[in-house]
């Protein structure tokens, strides 16, 4: 099983978490995985904290810090961002990193980030602006000119370079909460990997199977959880395991960086 590492990029010891990322890389993870917030609410606490480290400029900094291992957005919203702009900026990490780019999309949930970012027109209809923004998004993956037409994106004779490394484009991994029918369909268009959340292992089981009936092909299935310890870590990610998920990303709920490592080196140690 792949076995990867979410960095905590928010809360007291994110920057050294961050820095400390290349321990990770030593430790044989094969993937790193981010997570997208921009600001900081009362409202949040206590899942999140106020302090976050943006996320793809963190991705460019473990793209310079590290050599092999995969880098992950876990999940990026789309909506409230640009989609040229998006497609641009990951289009140059996956050429500073030599394609090592896995690429975690989501629609959001939280409404006054959105208000924050100036997209609220965007929060209501926000899983149609994702399709979209995906649309925009491979378009200008493929390099060369463009001229399109949608609803939130119009350009004519437009040059998107340079095209990303990995060809057709860089992995493509699909977030849902549970199997709603509308995310289960974006997985099922777009996806190259289904990174659902909050779902059980019999889920993931019904989920593939459905997916498989969408789509016409088989659409590999990940899972990414945060735990108290790495043996819990490891008791819950063989289960998913077993119910077919080919991946996981694991993430530690540590007081401190350096109980963070702890706990990563003893799950990657019991993977091994």
């Amino acid at each position: 099983m792949r076995t990867d590492i979410v960095v905590p990029n928010q809360g007291t010891f994110a920057l050294e978490a961050v820095r400390a990322a290349g321990r990770f890389e030593e430790m044989g993870y094969e993937g790193l995985w981010l997570t997208d917030h921009v600001i900081g609410l009362e409202a949040y606490r206590p899942v999140y904290n106020d302090y976050w480290l943006e996320i793809l400029t963190t991705l460019g900094h473990l793209a310079a810090s590290t050599s092999k291992i995969r880098l992950g957005t876990g999940v990026l919203v789309l909506p409230y961002r640009d989609a040229v702009l998006t497609a641009k900026m990951l289009a140059t990490i996956d050429v500073l990193s030599n394609g090592r780019l896995d690429v975690g999309v989501g629609t959001g949930w939280a409404r006054r980030e959105y208000q924050a970012l100036g997209r609220s027109e965007f929060f209501e209809p926000r899983g149609a602006a994702t399709d979209e923004a995906l649309d925009v998004v491979l378009d200008c993956w493929k390099g060369g000119e463009h001229t399109w037409e949608r609803r939130w994106s119009t350009v004519k004779a437009v040059r998107c370079e340079p095209a990303p490394v990995q060809r057709p484009h860089p992995p493509l991994w699909i977030g849902s909460q549970g199997l709603g029918p509308a995310p289960m369909r974006r997985v099922a268009k777009y996806g190259d990997v289904w990174h659902p959340g909050r779902v059980t292992p019999d889920q993931i089981r019904e989920g593939v199977a459905q997916l498989e009936e969408m789509s016409g092909r088989k659409i590999p299935c990940s899972i990414r959880g945060s735990f108290k310890d790495a043996a819990a870590a490891y008791e819950e990610v063989r289960r998913y395991e077993e119910a077919g998920c080919f991946q996981a990303a694991v993430g530690f709920n540590a007081d401190n960086v350096s109980d963070y490592l702890k706990q990563a080196e003893a799950f990657r140690t019991l993977m091994s």
